[in-house]
């Protein structure tokens, strides 16, 4: 028999086997899988409820701090009129230099310790399952959401606003929720449906991200700036959010728990690095290409909505409050609305990289049209219009970064993957609005318009790295064998790689040839 034909034959009683329910990978799968996978509604309601109290929390940093740095100097800030009538108030700019720098800190604050915590913790789920995880994250976001009340309440020191931020950033803050979310769906889904539900997890991140900035600044205008109720709704929503993750039967766990090794910390590095360390048709630069892509995309869109902000805010637009508001809601809510429509319908006609390629033309469109915009129509509504694909890249990348690693190394790659979109978070908004700021300050031969042009240029190199990937995409002859490895080899003696070619597989398959 010839090799070719041995290798059909072996993975005709592989599939053969595999139909059983018996099998031994069946049976290392947790008694959720089936009830978990089967579920419309799984981490939404996390995701939702938990973008609702970061993306209050991050609208309140500037706008709190502004208040009370009012209230010290016993100024009123000026409110319904365009931002460009009080430029040259010194009080004015005094608060506003001041709100800038307390900003600044508490994002640094809450976005460095996730770096951490996602990496580890991240790995560590692979042990101990996604649900724990959720819970943490959960805690911490309701124990920081309380504090900001308290501070809110009682006028405490402004100081202790960091403190909550540590809070948020030792809870691993919103990223950390976002990438145990995307593991689980990794755990429970696999090919199209795996990519669509991300698309749906980003998507849900960017809408309700979006909407309650729009509804904390319509808010706190009926109220009269009155700060304590908004914080009051902020932790009532941490609170339910809590409860969604701690009431049995909500959140089902996807992973059987494993019993770690004596030394935790080193398995756990250990799971980091193995990702790495297979090169099997080409895993390990698939990997490196895909989280470039993810960090580049993270670095341009990342401050973008609120960069165009800053830049609409100056002459000679001068924005006024409610199109500041309306342009928040569109940027961040439409890109959502449309991946998820986009999504399922660009798949009956073209592959994930083409839809990779429109993303990112969609979003160098967007950024063209916001430099080139003459009035504020084109800034505010017609460039989100023609940015309303920008999305799309995002969590086709996430999808396939899943499919290069074993079921047990979800937690891990998904680990390195908020590691990097964290660094890019904080990268982001020093690259765009360090360029902006520099450009608006200019006495002579000022041209804001640059920093769109250089975040255009930016957008070609991951354009690049797509066609690489696109052109160099595994073949049909690379086989997923993860639940190969378990009916042929029990025992791990033979296992294969899960990224492996046919020559690969082939001769892992083929019985060991013993020394005489």
């Amino acid at each position: 028999m010839s090799h070719v034909s041995s290798y059909h034959s072996i993975m005709d009683s592989v599939e053969f086997s595999m139909a059983s329910t018996e099998s031994p990978e069946t049976y290392k799968m947790h008694r959720n899988h089936g009830r978990a996978s089967s579920r419309w509604i799984t981490v939404e309601p996390i995701l939702i409820l938990i973008n609702f109290v970061q993306g209050a929390l991050v609208t309140l940093r500037s706008q709190y701090i502004e208040h009370r740095l009012a209230k010290e100097k016993n100024y009123t800030i000026p409110s319904g009129m365009n931002s460009c009538a009080h430029l040259e108030d010194p009080t004015d700019k005094w608060i506003e230099g001041q709100t800038a720098l307390w900003v600044t800190l508490m994002k640094d604050t809450s976005v460095f310790p996730p770096i951490v915590v996602a990496l580890v913790l991240g790995a560590a789920s692979d042990f101990v399952g996604r649900r724990p995880m959720f819970i943490v994250n959960a805690t911490g976001h309701f124990l920081a959401s309380g504090l900001f009340l308290c501070i809110a309440i009682f006028e405490l020191d402004l100081w202790l606003l960091i403190v909550g931020e540590v809070i948020l950033g030792v809870a691993g803050d919103a990223v950390f929720a976002a990438i145990i979310a995307e593991a689980y769906v990794a755990d429970i889904y696999t090919g199209n449906s795996r990519a669509f539900r991300l698309v749906v997890v980003d998507g849900l991140i960017q809408f309700s991200f979006g909407v309650i900035q729009f509804a904390i600044g319509e808010t706190l205008q009926n109220t009269g700036n009155n700060f304590v109720i908004v914080y009051a709704i902020t932790v009532a929503v941490a609170f339910v959010n809590l409860l969604y993750t701690i009431i049995p039967g909500l959140v089902l766990e996807t992973v059987k728990r494993r019993p770690f090794p004596n030394n935790v910390p080193k398995d756990i590095l250990k799971n980091i690095v193995s990702l790495f360390d297979k090169a099997h048709a080409g895993r390990r630069w698939r990997l490196v290409l895909l989280l470039i892509n993810a960090c580049l995309w993270t670095v341009i869109f990342e401050a973008a909505p609120g960069n165009v902000i800053i830049y609409g805010l100056s002459p000679p637009f001068c924005w006024m409050p409610d199109t500041v508001g309306a342009y928040g809601a569109i940027s961040n809510a439409l890109p959502a609305v449309v991946a998820i429509l986009a999504m399922p319908l660009f798949g009956l006609c073209i592959s994930v990289y083409w839809m990779v390629y429109i993303g990112f033309l969609s979003g160098i469109g967007y950024l063209l049209t916001t430099a080139f915009a003459p009035t504020t129509l084109w800034l505010a509504y017609i460039a989100p219009v023609i940015g309303m694909f920008l999305l799309l890249p995002l969590p086709i990348i996430k999808s396939k970064l899943s499919e290069q690693v074993d079921d047990s190394e979800q937690g891990a790659v998904f680990g390195c993957l908020a590691v990097v979109i964290s660094l890019a978070r904080f990268v982001s908004p020093l690259l765009l609005n360090g360029v902006l700021r520099y450009e608006i300050d200019k006495t002579h031969n000022s041209h804001p318009v640059v920093t769109y042009f250089m975040a255009s240029a930016i957008l070609l190199l991951p354009m690049g790295i797509n066609m690489i990937l696109h052109i160099f995409q595994p073949k049909k002859r690379y086989v997923c064998l993860d639940d190969v490895n378990a009916v042929l080899s029990p025992d791990n003696g033979n296992k294969v790689d899960a990224c492996a070619d046919e020559t690969d597989a082939r001769q892992s398959l083929l019985p060991k040839q013993h020394d005489s």
